[in-house]
């Protein structure tokens, strides 16, 4: 299903892979793919011909920046997980406990509460907490080879410039999240 067109691009082999090369499909980076909110972005996304690459990156980085509270990165988890909590109290480990928490800053700050738990339904009490357990979701592959050849791996960096291109805006994304986050915390 693949063939090698003689002509060249900037020092590029110009591999052509049929749209319905289901190994390639497999391998194409799904990030940037699950952030594309054009339908029609979203169906060219999965075409190995690779006809509208800039097009798509443009818009999933676009809609990573503007569509979204807060972003996270699995490879700086711990820092996630602590950011999403502490932005979104209500994700918690434990409610009872971060209404407890809470309601002490608030003393501290001198606004004094009746409630100590006043964030919370009356009479509740969080038993069961909001563990974040890491999993990973990924299933072995159904094709491929254990070969790489050159044109593999010209086919899994084209496959995954895209994802690269959302990786890093993610990073620049979250960097000054963070910064935001102990701005907030400086303040209080």
């Amino acid at each position: 299903s693949r063939t090698v067109v003689d002509a060249e691009s900037e020092g590029e082999p110009n591999f052509v892979y049929d749209p319905n090369d289901s190994c390639a499909v497999q391998m194409i980076g799904h990030q940037a793919t699950n952030l594309l909110s054009s339908i029609d972005l979203y169906n060219l996304a999965n075409d190995v011909r690779f006809p509208v690459e800039q097009v798509i990156v443009d818009e999933a980085v676009r809609n990573l920046r503007e569509e979204f509270t807060w972003i996270g990165l699995t490879d700086r988890l711990e820092e996630t997980v602590s950011s999403f909590r502490e932005v979104f109290p209500f994700l918690a480990e434990n409610l009872t406990e971060a209404a407890l928490q809470m309601s002490d800053k608030f003393d501290a700050k001198g606004a004094k509460i009746d409630d100590n738990r006043f964030a919370l339904p009356e009479g509740y009490v969080d038993t069961k907490g909001c563990a974040f357990p890491h999993a990973n979701g990924g299933r072995a592959p159904t094709c491929g080879t254990k070969k790489l050849d050159d044109e593999i791996i010209h086919l899994i960096k084209k496959l995954n410039n895209r994802d690269v291109a959302v990786y890093k805006a993610a990073v620049e994304r979250f960097e000054l999240q963070m910064e935001v986050l102990e701005e907030y915390r400086a303040s209080l």
